[in-house]
C-alpha cells in the first residue's frame, strides 16, 4: 500500500510504502467494516478504534491449519467435475495432488517460496501425462489440481483498480497476474515434457474432455465448492448461507445463459457479475452488514482462471461439452502453446497476444457488471454509511 499524508501547515506530503502479504480473512474484514460504520457515525473515538484494530489483528485463526489440504482437495474435485469436464476419477486424482502439494510445500520453507508454484506445476504436469495411458484426461487433472492458486481474482481486481484510476497498483497487479500465468503454464509444460522424455511413446491427451457426470450432481458440487472457498476466505459459519446463495446465483445465471440462451461471451462475462454485484449491494443496503465476502465468493466462480465455464449441448445426445473460454484458463493453455506445443496443436493458435487479450476481455466484462450493479443500487453514492465493494 502507498499511504500519502498531507501537511497543511507546511504544504508538504509524506509517502509511506507498506508491504503486507495478501491473505483473506472475511471475519476480520467484517469486524473492521463494523468499526468503520461506527466511526463514520461518530460513535467511536480514534483511540478506541485503534485498540479495536489491535484486538482484531491479534485474534487467532478460527480454522486450523490442518484443514487447508482438505479445502484444496474439495475445491479441486468440484472444479474438475464442474468446470473442466472431468469424471470422478480425474476429480479424485486432482484432489489428491492438490491436498498433497498444499500439505507438503505451502508456507513451510521460506527459501522455497520463489519456486514453489513452478515446482508444484512440474509435478502436476508430470503426473497428469503419466496417467493419460490409464484413460485419464490431461486437462481436467492438470488444471483442476491447482485451481485455488490460479491468479484470476488478482486479474479481476487489477482491472477494477485500473478503471478506478488507481494506476500504480492496477498495473503492478496486472503484470504480475500475466507473468504468474505464464509461470504456471511453463511448469505444466515442463513436467509433461520431462515424462515425455522418459516415456517417448506417451502422448499428452490435453484435448477437451466430454463429461459423463449427470447435471444432478451440480446440486452437490456447487455448494460444496462454495463451502470450500468459505473456509479458504476464513469466513465464519454464520456467513456461509448468504455467501453460498449469492455464489450459486452467479453460477446459475452463467449456466442458464451458456446452456439455454447461447449467449455471446461478452454477455457471459457481464451478466453473472452484475447479478452477484446487485445481490451484494442490496444485502448491504437493506441489512447494513458487509456483503463483500459474498461478492468475492461469487466472483471466484466467474473470474478468469478461478472458474467460469461455457457449456454447450452437443447434437441430439445432449452430452455436455466443456469449452474452455474462461480467460485465464485459455491463457494458461496459451502458455502451453507458447512454451513448446507443436504448430498443429490447439494451443498454438492461442499464444502471445491472444493470451493477454482474452484475460483482459473477461476481466473487463466482470468489472463492468460490478460497476453497473453498484451504480443501480447507489446512483449517488452513500453519505453516512461507508461503501465497501468492488
Amino acid at each position: 500500500m502507498f499511504l500519502t499524508f498531507f501537511d497543511q501547515s507546511t504544504h508538504t506530503t509524506e509517502t509511506h510504502f507498506i508491504r503486507s502479504p495478501q491473505l483473506f480473512d472475511m471475519h476480520k474484514l467484517g469486524e473492521i467494516y463494523r468499526l468503520e460504520k461506527l466511526i463514520s457515525h461518530g460513535e467511536v473515538s480514534v483511540d478506541e478504534a485503534l485498540e479495536f484494530i489491535d484486538k482484531v489483528t491479534n485474534e487467532p485463526q478460527f480454522f486450523p491449519v490442518w484443514l487447508n489440504p482438505f479445502v484444496y482437495a474439495t475445491a479441486s474435485f468440484c472444479g474438475c467435475v464442474m468446470f473442466y469436464g472431468g469424471r470422478f476419477k480425474e476429480g479424485g486424482l486432482s484432489a489428491a495432488m492438490a491436498s498433497k502439494y498444499q500439505s507438503l510445500f505451502s508456507g513451510r520453507y521460506m527459501s522455497f517460496q520463489p519456486i514453489w508454484e513452478i515446482t508444484v506445476c512440474i509435478l502436476i504436469g508430470f503426473v497428469s501425462r503419466a496417467v493419460w495411458q490409464y484413460d485419464f484426461c490431461f486437462t481436467p487433472v492438470a488444471f483442476a489440481s491447482f485451481i485455488v492458486i490460479l491468479p484470476g481474482y488478482s486479474m479481476a481486481v487489477a482491472l477494477v483498480e485500473l478503471v478506478s484510476r488507481q494506476l500504480v497498483c492496477g498495473v503492478v497487479r496486472l503484470v504480475y497476474a500475466i507473468m504468474y500465468s505464464f509461470l504456471l503454464g511453463y511448469g505444466i509444460e515442463m513436467g509433461s515434457e520431462i515424462y515425455g522424455a522418459i516415456q517417448p511413446a506417451s502422448a499428452s491427451g490435453a484435448s477437451t474432455c466430454v463429461t459423463i457426470i449427470p447435471q444432478a450432481f451440480y446440486f452437490l458440487t456447487v455448494p460444496l465448492f462454495a463451502v470450500a472457498y468459505c473456509v479458504y476466505l476464513r469466513a465464519r459459519i454464520p456467513r456461509w448461507p448468504v455467501m453460498v446463495i449469492v455464489a450459486a446465483c452467479g453460477f446459475v445465471t452463467n449456466y442458464a445463459l451458456s446452456c439455454h440462451a447461447n449467449a455471446p461471451s461478452q454477455v457471459l462475462q457481464v451478466v453473472p457479475a452484475f447479478v452477484v454485484g446487485l445481490l451484494g449491494n442490496l444485502l448491504s443496503k437493506f441489512t447494513g452488514k458487509m456483503s463483500l465476502d459474498a461478492v468475492i465468493l461469487g466472483i471466484f466462480y466467474l473470474v478468469p482462471g478461478s472458474l467460469g465455464m461455457w457449456l454447450l449441448y452437443h447434437d441430439e445426445t445432449r452430452v455436455l461439452v466443456f469449452i474452455d473460454i474462461v480467460a485465464l484458463f485459455v491463457g494458461l493453455k496459451a502458455a502451453l502453446g507458447f512454451f513448446g506445443q507443436p504448430a498443429t496443436d490447439e494451443f498454438a493458435t492461442q499464444g502471445g497476444a491472444g493470451f493477454a487479450l482474452s484475460m483482459i476481455e473477461t476481466s473487463i466484462g466482470i468489472t463492468v457488471g460490478l460497476f453497473i450493479a453498484t451504480l443501480i443500487v447507489y446512483p449517488k453514492g452513500t453519505q453516512h454509511t461507508p461503501l465497501m465493494n468492488f
